[in-house]
């Protein structure tokens, strides 16, 4: 895929970067392309072809880096930053997501979406429900691809995983409590990796903070949810029937701005299965409302 690097630097000083690739010159649409947790926009083949899946319509792309990209790196501002997923809080997204939108509006652009996965739907979403930023958090439209449930609850009825879940928990408080809390523990559930104790409590010991089933009805912006139906069927309790869920949700609150679609047989990346989420995606963006 053919474009340029870009980089920006937040209102707290973070210079993020990200790849822009060119479909059309009039400058109509762009979609900012987002990755999930450890994830980054050069390392994805996944959000390669999502790129390319709206430069199909003539649309252009907008790979990008959060300050949760990788799982540790390191910014400098004004002070050090500690960054990547290790270190991130889900609530800055906000600010990222906020200078992608100024730099797409600086270059011309008339509509911006963006399409998100995993933890990356989960702050896409969070900033269009509880946005501090003001209209320039606004986007004319939004895919969210497999965004798990971050609800603390739901994760401690896991039968299988309770007790490890809980005892993460437990870990992560007291060494916040020491004063520790970018000490870095080795997680199991529900995603084995590396985390500080501060994040692991913002991510998964929030309670209902970051669900966005709890605050999907205050999303404004046209969206489309998306979830593979092996994750939705067969996955861990933050995916399982959340189709399901989400669906009873939108017709109790006959909201028609949303839409849902499983795509079959697919699992969270979508091997083997993208040309179907391509499709589904390039569908609903034709789509009137």
């Amino acid at each position: 895929m053919l474009g340029r690097l870009v980089d920006v630097q937040t209102q707290d000083g973070i210079k993020l970067h990200g790849f822009l690739t060119s479909a059309n010159a009039d400058r109509r649409w762009i979609w900012l392309v987002v990755h999930g947790v450890n994830g980054n926009f050069y390392g994805s083949t996944l959000l390669s072809e999502l790129g390319q899946c709206v430069q199909m319509l003539g649309h252009d792309a907008l790979l990008v880096n959060t300050r949760g990209h990788d799982l540790a790196t390191f910014g400098s501002a004004d002070y050090p930053a500690r960054m990547g997923s290790m270190f991130e809080t889900i609530s800055d997204g906000q600010i990222d997501l906020v200078t992608w939108i100024r730099f797409c509006k600086q270059l011309g652009y008339e509509n911006i979406g963006c399409i998100a996965h995993s933890l990356g739907a989960v702050k896409v979403s969070f900033a269009l429900a509880h946005s501090s930023q003001g209209p320039e958090i606004e986007l004319a439209r939004f895919v969210a691809v497999s965004p798990p449930r971050l609800n603390t609850e739901l994760l401690l009825n896991d039968s299988a995983k309770r007790e490890v879940f809980d005892q993460q928990l437990q870990e992560a408080r007291a060494w916040c409590e020491k004063g520790f809390p970018h000490h870095i523990m080795r997680v199991r559930f529900p995603l084995a990796n590396w985390v500080s104790a501060e994040t692991f409590l913002d991510k998964y010991g929030s309670g209902t903070k970051y669900d966005y089933l709890d605050y999907w009805s205050k999303i404004k912006t046209p969206t489309f949810w998306v979830f593979g139906q092996q994750e939705v069927r067969q996955g861990s309790v933050n995916f399982r029937d959340m189709d399901q869920q989400l669906l009873t949700a939108f017709g109790s609150a006959n909201h028609g701005a949303h839409r849902l679609s499983v795509i079959p047989d697919a699992d969270h990346s979508y091997r083997g299965k993208r040309d179907l989420l391509g499709e589904a995606i390039r569908a609903w963006i034709q789509s009137d409302f």
